[in-house]
């Protein structure tokens, strides 16, 4: 599947952004912005096995935020049957606040009406809520929360969004003509 959102520019003068799925030539783009989002986490930054499997594997799941040659962010889904996981959704810093988040979660959203998932689920930590909020903006519940997911003490919320929700983002999107 092909992919591209071409953005108008993007607030102060940082260009177009361009959408797309993620290549095997990605590797290096997410490497990069890995150490630079993740760096000082304590979870950590992505393995560069796991890193390749989004690049090599999963890359129609997967898509890159571009401002030009420059990597602006990346969100890592997982389908199994008919539900994706939405690994994760991360924007470097200079481009957190801007359409970013926005576009890419535009593209994941086209994907999973394209393949006619029925539900996608979330991981995030309880005190995200630019994450939490933007998954309620799809229509995402909580699930559950699940304590010493990574590391005794690390709490996660899953969240998921149903067909239901689904049907109502293929209503908007088909008025928006993103999907047909």
């Amino acid at each position: 599947m092909s992919i591209l959102i071409q953005e108008s520019p993007a607030p102060a003068g940082l260009g177009r952004f361009a959408i797309r799925p993620m290549q095997s030539s990605d590797y290096h783009h997410l490497r990069q912005m890995e150490k630079e989002i993740w760096g000082g986490d304590p979870v950590g930054e992505l393995c560069p096995y796991y890193q390749r499997l989004c690049t090599d594997f999963y890359g129609d799941w997967c898509f890159i935020a571009m401002d030009g040659d420059r990597p602006a962010g990346y969100v890592l889904n997982f389908p199994k049957g008919k539900t994706n996981y939405c690994a994760t959704l991360a924007v470097a810093p200079e481009y957190q606040k801007t359409r970013v988040s926005y576009l890419l979660i535009r593209a994941m959203v086209r994907k999973l009406l394209d393949e006619n998932m029925e539900e996608c689920r979330f991981l995030v930590e309880p005190e995200n809520h630019e994450a939490r909020s933007l998954h309620e903006s799809l229509g995402a519940r909580v699930l559950a929360e699940i304590p010493d997911y990574y590391h005794e003490g690390d709490s996660r919320l899953w969240s998921v969004i149903d067909q239901q929700d689904l049907a109502r983002l293929r209503a908007r999107y088909s008025r928006l003509k993103l999907v047909s």
